[in-house]
């Protein structure tokens, strides 16, 4: 079953697509994006470990991600997870303005919520990461039998006017069996 529903933004529509991401998961994801290819994972992730799924626009700015670890973390700690996770999100960046910061149940399920537009300060001395980056992501972080998963939509805050409503729709509807 495909379901297909639009967010209207800017004078244009954002059509979004249920997607299958396992048997436990299914994600609105934009109709525009692709699914990350490994060169796309490659070049957007340090870490050893694949995500779970990844989807990415045509011009690889804007990425919408699921990712699993295991974790010592059960249902019951999801306050004290997120609290971890927020001190994680401001330690990660130069600077971090909240919009979302709280638990939200999604259908039926517990979520730690993080909203925010971020800044690394650039290094005038590197040769790779000498301008600022500013971006604004809506971050989940769920778990599910010592599991952690995470739901990151990520753009280049210049987007975010662009993107913000989509991905409210997306992290609304996420729906974790």
């Amino acid at each position: 079953m495909t379901l297909v529903q639009s967010t209207a933004l800017l004078a244009q529509e954002i059509e979004l697509r249920k997607t299958e991401i396992n048997q436990d998961i299914d994600l609105l994801v934009p109709l525009e994006f692709l699914p990350m290819g490994p060169q796309d994972i490659r070049n957007k992730f340090i870490s050893y470990r694949q995500p779970l799924a990844g989807f990415t626009s045509e011009d690889r700015s804007t990425d919408l991600v699921v990712n699993v670890s295991k974790t010592p973390w059960s249902n019951q700690d999801m306050l004290l997870l997120k609290d971890f996770y927020e001190n994680n999100i401001r330690n990660l960046f130069d600077e971090v303005e909240f919009y979302r910061n709280q638990l939200d149940t999604i259908n039926g399920r517990t979520y730690a919520a993080f909203e925010f537009t971020s800044l690394v300060k650039g290094d005038p001395n590197s040769l790779r990461n000498k301008a600022a980056i500013r971006d604004y992501r809506y971050v989940l972080y769920t778990v599910k039998e010592f599991e952690v998963y995470i739901f990151t939509f990520y753009c280049p805050a210049h987007f975010q006017e662009r993107w913000h409503a989509t991905a409210r729709e997306i992290m609304s509807n996420v729906d974790f069996r």
